[in-house]
């Protein structure tokens, strides 16, 4: 889309969206140039992909369950009103033209006449409905999804294939939040096996699954998406997952043959890999999938200005004592950047003046921890068990804390037990990282902004300034405004520390030459228009 597009129509006039929107309907139909060069190479329909994967999903259902869209096999299940392209620009999927009224309350949403889901009911407007509410439900929907629909006041169904959200507050940015990830389409007929045997609408169908063993998907024939040539995607028979949590695991696996496709090679691995493999297999980097970063808990604790007077104080000693250049190289590898904002430079939303974290000083931690009240108060330092590098952060972030005089404990969990913890406020430091988003406010208004229930939930953190900025991008109409408010943000951030940005994630996925036609969007996520598994063939 153009700047304006990307606007989501709402700069424009109604007769100027319609003819942008019926563009894109035009493009969902004829399929974008990467489709077409993919024809050139006459794509053969069929064969197999085994896909290994660093993670895989707690259940099936995918209201209930946090579908990864780059390494959860379950997500090439997934569809939604809206998708996105290589270049994360969002484009038609289910709906064929969107629109927001001019006070960016309501938003309308055309749905494509014969899309389906996988048991062959209509994806109409009361589906859509139906889908919307269902994740709405805290008893149902997963908070991450939620957090999408957080804005949404009532949805009102207006004609068999025309649906309109209405929101509580205005939202230049509501579209973004109505692709697969995070808000996906179920079958409402088919709710009742939703966690046994999901029917959603993406590019591929539910066969079986057991989890961190085998997620089994087969074509779905009648997925609403063509090629230039006006071939049904995807090409594939199916799609075999094969989540294996260790990096060693997957890359032998595809060495041996025993996989086609691998969502990762480790970062010790991967220069190694592309010299001494390169000839043998395709690799294909991708900049940012997301950022890592550690979080403080000020809800409660040493951290908490609630709890402790010299909280901030404490904060930036810890900042100081983390020494960005060493995670940089002992987890990273050096491969992709250090970050010091939500953004990476490979991202229309970067924000190039951003003021920094404080500078990575020992002594200067040390003389302000002794200082600070609770300076010798016992800290516990969490990562999840998902991602490697989110451990292997934390264990250095321990032991420079440690060089600091900080009394630091770290623990390693599964997520269940992470959720827990964020929960009852149990931990003082998180080792985490978030999946790059589409928009912004995706990241800022769910997990920085005072009022959002995660922010509530997992940090605690409260700035009126910041509060203010963040409000007022998601009405700004103007991209350029929009990301010099997002960059404020972060400036502001790096100075509170309720965040400290460690490192762009990067990753490497590499496949065997059989595999034409296949690229991950440059996120990584493995299926999207136009593009990665919906135009992946095997050749031979």
């Amino acid at each position: 889309m153009s700047d304006e597009a990307t606007k989501k129509g709402t700069e424009s006039t109604r007769r100027s969206f319609l003819t942008g929107s019926t563009a894109l309907a035009g493009a969902a139909l004829t399929g974008l140039p990467g489709v077409a060069e993919a024809g050139k190479k006459h794509p053969k329909r069929g064969g197999t992909i085994r896909f290994g994967t660093r993670d895989d999903s707690v259940g099936l259902d995918t209201h209930r369950n946090f579908i990864y869209f780059v390494s959860q096999p379950l997500a090439g299940t997934t569809g939604g009103l809206l998708d996105f392209d290589a270049k994360m620009d969002i484009v038609p999927a289910v709906a064929t033209e969107w629109d927001a009224s001019k006070d960016l309350k309501v938003w309308t949403f055309k749905l494509r006449r014969g899309a389906e889901f996988h048991n062959g009911e209509t994806i109409d407007a009361a589906a859509v409905k139906w889908n919307i509410e269902r994740i709405l439900d805290p008893k149902i929907g997963h908070s991450f999804n939620r957090s999408a629909l957080i804005d949404v006041e009532r949805v009102t169904v207006d004609d068999k294939f025309i649906v309109q959200v209405h929101l509580k507050e205005a939202s230049a940015a509501f579209d973004s939040n109505m692709v697969y990830y995070p808000v996906n389409l179920i079958a409402p007929g088919a709710v009742d096996k939703a966690d046994s045997e999901p029917a959603g609408c993406g590019p591929f169908k539910f066969k079986s699954w057991k989890r961190f063993d085998i997620c089994e998907l087969v074509r779905f024939e009648n997925f609403w998406e063509t090629d230039a040539e006006g071939n049904s995607l995807p090409y594939l028979d199916a799609l075999i997952g094969r989540p294996k949590k260790e990096d060693r695991v997957r890359l032998t696996a595809l060495r041996a043959g025993e996989l086609d496709l691998i969502d990762n090679v480790a970062y010790a691995d991967a220069p190694s890999f592309i010299k001494d493999y390169g000839k043998q297999f395709e690799t294909f980097p991708v900049p940012q999938v997301g950022t890592a970063m550690v979080t403080f808990n000020m809800r409660s604790g040493p951290f908490s200005e609630k709890d402790n007077p010299d909280a901030r104080m404490l904060r930036t000693a810890a900042a100081h004592a983390i020494d960005h250049e060493g995670i940089h190289e002992a987890v990273f590898n050096k491969q992709g950047e250090i970050a010091k904002g939500f953004y990476s430079k490979s991202s229309p939303w970067y924000g190039a003046d951003i003021k920094p974290w404080p500078a990575f000083d020992p002594d200067k931690a040390k003389a302000m921890r002794k200082k600070a009240k609770d300076g010798d108060a016992r800290l516990l330092i969490i990562a999840n068990d998902s991602f490697p590098y989110m451990q292997q952060s934390g264990e250095l972030v321990h032991a420079m804390l440690k060089d600091a005089g900080f009394n630091v404990v770290f623990e390693i969990h599964p997520t269940p037990v992470i959720q827990d913890k964020y929960n009852k406020a149990a931990f003082d430091i998180d080792s985490t990282a978030n999946s790059y988003r589409i928009d912004p406010d995706g990241w800022y208004s769910r997990n920085v902004l005072s009022t959002a229930p995660e922010t509530k939930r997992r940090i605690g953190y409260v700035n009126d300034k910041v509060d203010q900025l963040i409000l007022a991008a998601k009405i700004e109409r103007d991209k350029a405004k929009r990301r010099q408010m997002y960059a404020d943000v972060d400036s502001i951030v790096n100075q509170d520390l309720p965040i400290l940005y460690t490192h762009f994630v990067s990753i490497l996925q590499a496949g065997n030459k059989k595999i034409r036609g296949y690229k991950p969007a440059f996120t990584g996520p493995f299926q999207y228009f136009g593009g990665g598994m919906r135009t992946a063939w095997v050749d031979g």
